[in-house]
């Protein structure tokens, strides 16, 4: 590991020493304060009183999930989060990288943003959500679908948006956690927070590291795995860092800067279906930087219009080491041995400026991202150089029309070229229009209904134009984009207890990129643009909190989706379940926590070379089930203000369930941890 964090947790001790003041206020003891999850959502119940949470679970375009709910999951990456956002899903794929698919839609067609930075890695169009840290984050908010133009290019299943946590008044606050679990899993986080005035501090540091994930007891693989339950190559280690200065104007503006850095290594579990063929990969190293800033500002003396600007720089490290076979070992590390390096530099902009009207507001928005990306397919090889510049231009309108309608119009316009294409042919420059309308009405306070219409383009990666994944895939220079053209109908209801969205949804994706096993006995892929895919789907959220310790949850949605063949839309499609299901218990009293949660996935198609067919095989339905009993404890002795131990079972009943064919994801695995929070507020 490269990054120094020991030293960086003795730096956080050291500020956590310091406290703000000697006491907290009778008014505010330290017990009756929490932060909050960003300036929008900010939590009023108390730390040791669980009552319910402030999830936006219902929303018709979008789900917020808190700090409440966000503690309960034990997360250990951002890939976590997929359970608690609705018709969304964790995938593992072959290269060892997990990703959301949001509505059966590919892992590209969702852009995941941390405080205003993109974190998918432009050469892939995606990012390994196993290795984004998550220590920091006080809310998420997940977007299905298109809920705005101004969302930008590529987005065309949603966005996901970590909001790293804020203090809502002055005070200091110091976490310390840790987890154990199986496979000598390993896991130390310390945060840190400090608000005086005008000024936030933040700062996480966390370290984490696991020999591999058990599976299954009944696995029968039929290679690639042995006896033990441990996945074979499945370890990983990595340390993260997170900084985040804030400032908040007396004008009412408010800017941050932001540095998010981590450093890992991780192995690629072989699928178990392929012998010989399987990949034997290693990420010997994977590191990332990220330095983001963002400005909020109102202008015009009647604070008519607001501008909000973000800008960051992105440097992408990593390095894969290929193997023979199973054990490892060869070949020896030489020059001209299959290792490739990938080097990435991105730079990123984006800027809003919007006027606020009587009945609405019209907001316009340009973006713009390069990306330099470097290769070498062999250890002390020759490098190629690519690069892909995307910009984007939009407008949209926000107007409240009276009689309790309201609608969102926008439109504008993409833009993609490839600057550089290593030893491929040049690539003419790519544009694609974006639009999108909603209508919303409001039918008293319990009930809203809503429909949509959106047309958004995703431009394909570079990775999918030009690489060949180690001899995995043939490359296609010649792919075009993807269009989307998608339709929402839907209906929210609230009413006391209850929480209930209702939402049917049909895309038409012409042009979508998908993997095809080439049946040429060499067990290869190509991407190739189909003509057209279609997703049906209908999702259902709901919440009902029957008493102020109990809140069931949960949401389950049904998709078909088939590819246009000889005029009839009844081809399969590679990974699409027929359902995603997810339902929690929660009971929350005098200190304790326990939740439930079940999750189920039905039948999908799964790509498999081997097939001598179609190149896929079907998957059957498959579900686990979790635990989690939690016990919190408010004051201490000396600055502690609170303390609580967990335990957590994954997977209670050891089912098999698998990403991909070949490639099993963990069985029951449990896990421990503790927190400790140090609380210091001014006093009066």
């Amino acid at each position: 590991m490269r990054l120094p964090i020991p030293a960086v947790l003795a730096v956080l001790l050291c500020a956590a020493a310091a406290p703000a003041a000697d006491e907290a206020p009778e008014a505010f003891p330290s017990e009756l304060r929490i932060i909050g999850a960003d300036t929008l959502w900010v939590i009023t119940e108390p730390v040791v009183v669980y009552g319910s949470t402030t999830s936006g679970t219902t929303d018709p375009a979008a789900s917020s999930v808190d700090a409440i709910v966000l503690g309960a999951q034990d997360l250990q990456s951002a890939a976590d989060l997929a359970p608690v956002l609705p018709a969304t899903r964790a995938v593992v794929n072959s290269r060892g990288e997990s990703g959301f698919m949001v509505r059966g839609a590919s892992e590209r067609h969702l852009r995941l943003w941390l405080d205003g930075i993109p974190l998918n890695v432009p050469w892939d169009e995606r990012v390994d959500a196993g290795l984004v840290p998550v220590d920091a984050i006080g809310s998420v908010r997940g977007v299905r679908g298109v809920g705005s133009v101004l969302e930008g290019p590529n987005a065309l299943a949603g966005t996901i948006e970590l909001r790293p946590q804020t203090m809502s008044s002055d005070g200091a606050r110091t976490r310390l956690g840790v987890q154990l679990g199986e496979s000598v899993l390993r896991e130390g986080r310390l945060l840190h927070q400090r608000r005086q005035g005008a000024w936030e501090v933040l700062a996480a540091g966390s370290w984490r590291a696991q020999d591999g994930y058990v599976v299954p007891a009944g696995l029968d693989a039929p290679s690639n795995q042995g006896p033990s339950r441990q996945r074979l190559n499945s370890d990983l280690e990595q340390a993260a860092l997170l900084l985040r200065l804030q400032r908040r104007g007396a004008a009412g503006a408010v800017w941050h800067v932001t540095f998010l850095g981590s450093d890992g290594e991780k192995g690629v579990p072989p699928e178990t279906h392929l012998g010989t063929d399987a990949r034997f990969w290693r990420y010997p190293s994977v590191r990332r930087g990220l330095l983001g800033a963002g400005l909020r500002t109102p202008l015009g003396g009647d604070h008519a219009w607001e501008l909000v600007v973000d800008a960051a720089a992105d440097l992408f490290h990593q390095e894969i080491r290929s193997y023979d076979d199973a054990s490892y070992t060869t070949p020896a590390l030489a020059p001209g041995v299959d290792h490739e390096t990938d080097d990435d530099r991105t730079g990123f902009a984006r800027a809003r400026a919007t006027r606020y009207l009587d009945r609405g507001s019209l907001a316009v928005q340009t973006s713009a991202r390069y990306a330099r990306h470097r290769e070498s397919l062999a250890y002390a090889g020759p490098e190629l150089t690519y690069a892909q510049f995307i910009g984007a231009a939009a407008v949209e309108a926000d107007l409240d029309i009276g009689r309790s309608w309201r609608t969102r119009a926008g439109g504008g316009w993409d833009l993609a070229s490839t600057p550089e294409s290593g030893d491929k042919p040049a690539r003419d420059a790519t544009g694609a229009a974006a639009a999108f309308a909603r209508l919303e009405r409001r039918l008293g306070e319990p009930l809203t209904l809503h429909a949509s219409y959106a047309r958004r383009s995703r431009f394909p990666a570079l990775r999918e134009l030009y690489s060949g994944a180690l001899g995995r895939f043939v490359p296609n220079p010649d792919l075009a984009p993807e269009v989307q053209d998608l339709w929402d109908l839907g209906a929210v209801a609230r009413r006391g207890a209850w929480e209930l969205g209702l939402t049917g949804f049909a895309s038409y994706l012409d042009g979508a990129i998908e993997r095809v096993g080439l049946g040429d006995g060499t067990n290869r892929f190509q991407r190739v643009n189909l003509d057209v895919v279609r997703t049906l789907g209908v999702e259902v959220v709901a919440v009902w909190r029957p008493a102020p310790s109990w809140e069931v949850g949960g949401h389950h949605s049904v998709i078909e989706t088939r590819r246009l063949q000889d005029g009839r839309y009844d081809g399969a499609v590679e990974d699409r379940p027929s359902y995603v299901s997810f339902l929690s218990v929660a009971w929350r009293g005098d200190g304790w926590q326990a939740t439930a949660e079940g999750m189920a996935l039905g039948p999908r198609m799964s790509a498999d070379v081997t097939d001598a067919g179609d190149g896929l095989k079907r998957l059957p339905a498959q579900g686990t089930v979790n635990l989690r009993l939690a016990r919190s404890l408010a004051g201490g002795p000396g600055p502690l203000s609170r303390g609580a131990v967990h335990l957590r079972v994954d997977n209670v009943f050891d089912a098999l369930v698998e990403s991909q064919v070949g490639l099993p994801l963990a069985g029951r695995t449990v896990i421990c941890g503790f927190e400790t929070w140090f609380d210091s507020w001014p006093a009066d």
